[in-house]
């Protein structure tokens, strides 16, 4: 039988087939995504995504099943705030995402996915063009779609078992609630809120956002809003830079960045260590020396925890005041927590402003720093925490440079990791 003949017979017993092209996958975004409320928006692209995209959201708050899911999870939070008096973990039973719960929502978004023109336009278009789900860009369609949400839904049940039932983060350090989660004091605090959401439940229209606002409100009250702070970056302190980019010849210059990462002092009274100042002296010859054209530093609000410096914004004001550079020779990524994310930050960085991507670029340290990023053991901790690796080593060339080149993959956004996502 030829395939016209196959088609036809097979109309004839299933009815009408309809065939979802795949488009090619677009080219992530080089401009910086548009944050309307970033801790949200960089943890969970997608929902935010949702929210904002009229026609998908109509389609996803009209269906019978995900509806059902919204009367549950708002009965959760009822529930809670009458009933649960004092207990945070009573709190949050009802408000994590169930195993079932986030297999039965893939299942139906990817009913949708197919059904529903807006849906896939959404998730073809908006969402591939993003670059926030990168790692995923060669699936189809309903795949990413279905990969995105299940990585929300693990965020947010993070987000709540680490900050409401008390499960130590990775980094327990630096990344821990800012109180006693058993405490009463902090079962007041989650009763507030619960109280709060319960006020305002009949506004959402959507399945995930009791849990994803509870989730939220866990990171307000324990002043974990590190991703959103200084954001939008390409408005405030990289505005200058930006405007630079564009003029740059870079066949000038052997690298198109310096990249000195952080170094967060141990003591609640210093802005700036002793290693982060040398770490930018050391990058400072460098950047004299015509090596490239900007110095990237980077560093968040990570040590001593609950700090209120910020290393990256710290080391640009004193390479601005001690070191006379430019501002418009400086980019700072302000959310970088580790080693890791120092180099994935920056490579987000680079591919968003449209620094030249393929172009080598240099990291400059401490040796002890410095001989750790290009180890065995960091290249095993990047695939363990990451996933895979933010950045190609390409090589040293004195005791306190590495050469590099960044990978697109650093754009894939990490809700596992909600403080710097």
């Amino acid at each position: 039988m030829n395939r016209r003949c196959a088609l036809v017979l097979a109309v004839l017993v299933f009815g009408p087939i309809h065939v979802l092209a795949q488009k090619p996958a677009p080219e992530p975004a080089r401009a910086p995504l548009s944050l309307t409320s970033p801790v949200q928006d960089k943890n969970f692209f997608l929902l935010s995504l949702f929210e904002t995209s009229r026609s998908a959201a109509a389609i996803v708050g009209s269906d019978s099943e995900l509806k059902e899911l919204l009367r549950v999870k708002r009965e959760a939070l009822h529930d809670a705030a009458t009933h649960c008096d004092a207990d945070v973990q009573c709190f949050t039973a009802g408000l994590r995402f169930s195993d079932g719960e986030v297999s039965a929502v893939s299942g139906a978004l990817l009913r949708l996915y197919r059904a529903h023109p807006p849906v896939r336009a959404m998730v073809d278009d908006d969402l591939r063009r993003s670059g926030a789900y990168v790692r995923y860009q060669t699936n189809s369609g309903g795949t990413l779609l279905v990969a995105a949400w299940e990585d929300a839904a693990h965020g947010i049940n993070r987000i709540i078992d680490v900050y409401g039932n008390g499960t130590a983060p990775q980094y327990a350090e630096i990344d821990s609630p800012a109180f006693d989660v058993k405490g009463q004091a902090y079962a007041r605090l989650v009763q507030t809120v619960a109280d709060s959401l319960d006020e305002q439940a009949a506004a959402g229209t959507l399945f995930f956002q009791p849990s994803l606002q509870f989730a939220l409100h866990l990171l307000l009250i324990n002043k974990r809003d590190e991703a959103g702070r200084h954001e939008p970056l390409q408005t405030k302190e990289n505005a200058a830079a930006i405007a630079r980019i564009r003029s740059i010849h870079w066949e000038r210059f052997p690298y198109s960045v310096i990249v000195v990462p952080g170094s967060g002092p141990d003591r609640m009274t210093w802005a700036l260590s002793p290693v982060g100042t040398l770490r930018l002296e050391i990058a400072v010859r460098r950047f004299r020396d015509g090596k490239a054209p900007f110095i990237l530093v980077s560093g968040g609000y990570a040590h001593p925890a609950q700090t209120t410096y910020c290393e990256a914004v710290e080391m640009r004001k004193s390479l601005i005041a001690d070191f006379g550079v430019p501002p418009d020779a400086i980019i700072i990524d302000p959310h970088a927590r580790h080693t890791t994310t120092n180099l994935r930050n920056a490579a987000r960085l680079m591919y968003r402003y449209r620094i030249p991507f393929s172009r080598k670029a240099l990291i400059t340290t401490d040796r002890f720093q410095s001989a750790y990023i290009e180890s065995e053991g960091f290249t095993k901790r990047c695939a363990k925490e990451l996933g895979y690796q933010p950045a190609k080593i390409l090589g040293r060339v004195s005791l306190f440079d590495l050469e590099f080149t960044p990978d697109v993959d650093s754009l894939q956004i990490d809700p596992m990791d909600p403080l710097d996502p």
